[in-house]
């Protein structure tokens, strides 16, 4: 198991600074909240509110406050997890729009088949745990689409599903029905993505918050999410754009003390930065790693508060050489950070494409960084000293014809399934030897489909799910749409 001390990217007087920066805009600037309800509770615990312009402006005594109530003691130890297994299992989610295609890598939005297929991808491949919503759907009215989702999943599997993104705070209660059905657990939460992400600089929209005030009352955790990108919506500077990110987390931290302060709370960051040649913002930008590092840091040191780090949001548009640089480059930050490797299964063009392909090749990534980050076991078993001693005197020693070999070579190595560890095939052979990778990959996912056999349901349960989807669908002309 590896250990160790954290690596610390700013000191104690950084960390101080930007604090103190965000704090200032907090109380000088201010934020705007559009949401008549939510200005009410921040004017009554002490906020400057300003009703025309919806702009709050925040006293450091409520800031420090909420600070001191949700922080609790972090400490600087990174401790790998040492639970690799040759058979890896992994969750399955997102909430992509896009479908990519291979080998044309033609996008295209997301269709009921292609909800489907992935649904029974992940049902027959053993390497996934769970059937998440990696895709949505563009065929079904995006104001009941996230219930017609796990409701449809549903109808295809007996694992565990997962949930998505919610634009809508109508879908929450139905939602937790549905987790409830699924789980048997009152008041189950597991299909709502907790993270509500607010609007660089410093906005926080009506629908965002009616989500958030929704979530609170089923007791989902409160953490507010914070995604500026340097150049367009904070600072071109690093610095000027952590300030932003810690402002917003801390508006978040407050509202959500404001509506129940006995709710756990955490954070995202997923900061990006402008290339001023392209004029296109990058999140899988060494720029943006450093950003959402930096901000970690300060939550968690100074704070108190565990912020995730989304280190797996890229900006690759295709399988292959790029995407596997662009999701490699974030284990830079796991020393800083003693969390996962960044990597999110299937994720392009900056979590608005899904790859079935892309995701297998993650898998694989994933595996090596898990083998990598369990480290090893030593004992006299391991060490195997009497099988060197005897080796050693043999004419022509080896040790592949061991029992020991044989026994351990599985448990104690990694095998990618899908990397090419063959020595040289000749120049025509390794010509194709990327494009025949996909090919593979790709044939491997859609003969997953192919054999799919839909198992044994309850059908009392999926009636009941029908229900709760008729619901929703009923109520869903009293839906204001997304303008």
């Amino acid at each position: 198991m590896i250990r160790g001390q954290l690596w610390q990217l700013i000191d104690e007087d950084e960390m101080q600074r930007l604090d103190e920066a965000a704090l200032r805009l907090l109380s000088r600037t201010g934020a705007v909240i559009r949401h008549d309800a939510t200005l009410a509770r921040l004017e009554a615990a002490g906020c400057t509110v300003e009703r025309e312009s919806g702009r709050c402006r925040f006293p450091e005594k409520l800031i420090r406050d909420v600070l001191a109530h949700f922080g609790r003691p972090q400490d600087n130890d990174s401790t790998g997890a040492a639970n690799w297994n040759p058979a890896l299992h992994t969750g399955h989610g997102g909430s992509f729009p896009h479908f990519l295609e291979w080998p044309d890598c033609r996008r295209r939005l997301a269709t009921r088949q292609d909800v489907a297929d992935m649904a029974k991808m992940a049902h027959v491949l053993p390497e996934f745990g769970s059937v998440g919503q990696v895709l949505t759907c563009a065929e079904v009215d995006s104001r009941i689409e996230p219930v017609w989702n796990a409701v449809e999943r549903m109808s295809l599997t007996d694992k565990p599903i997962g949930g998505g993104e919610v634009l809508y705070h109508e879908n929450i209660k139905h939602l937790v029905r549905l987790g409830e059905l699924e789980t048997g657990v009152p008041g189950d939460t597991s299909l709502l993505a907790t993270c509500n992400f607010s609007v660089a600089p410093l906005i926080f929209g009506r629908r965002m918050l009616d989500c958030a005030i929704e979530k609170a009352k089923f007791r989902c955790p409160h953490v507010p999410g914070t995604m500026p990108i340097s150049g367009i919506s904070a600072p071109v500077t690093l610095a000027g754009t952590v300030a932003v990110c810690l402002a917003e987390l801390i508006v978040g931290w407050v509202i959500g003390y404001l509506l129940d302060p006995d709710l756990s709370v955490g954070g995202i960051v997923a900061s990006g930065s402008l290339d001023m040649r392209t004029l296109r913002a990058c999140f899988g930008s060494p720029e943006a790693h450093l950003q959402d590092t930096a901000t970690a840091q300060v939550c968690r040191r100074l704070y108190g508060i565990r912020v995730h780090v989304a280190l797996g949001y890229v900006d690759c548009k295709t399988p292959g050489i790029e995407a596997t640089y662009e999701k490699l480059l974030p284990l830079v930050a796991a020393p800083f950070l003693g969390e996962g490797a960044g990597i999110s299964p299937g994720l392009l063009s900056a979590g608005q494409d899904y790859s079935p392909v892309q995701h297998l090749l993650d898998l694989d990534m994933l595996g090596g960084w898990q083998r990598f980050n369990a480290g090893l076991k030593v004992d006299d078993d391991t060490l195997a000293l009497d099988l060197v001693d005897a080796a050693a005197h043999r004419q022509r020693p080896t040790f592949l014809d061991s029992e020991h070999t044989a026994r351990h070579y599985a448990s104690e190595q990694w095998y990618p399934r899908w990397l090419d560890r063959q020595i040289w095939q000749g120049d025509r052979n390794e010509s194709g030897a990327e494009r025949r990778m996909l090919d593979a990959v790709n044939d491997h996912w859609k003969d997953a489909v192919a054999r799919y056999e839909r198992p044994e349901l309850d059908p009392g349960k999926l009636a009941e799910a029908e229900k709760i989807l008729a619901a929703a669908e009923a109520e869903r002309g009293r839906v204001r749409p997304l303008v």
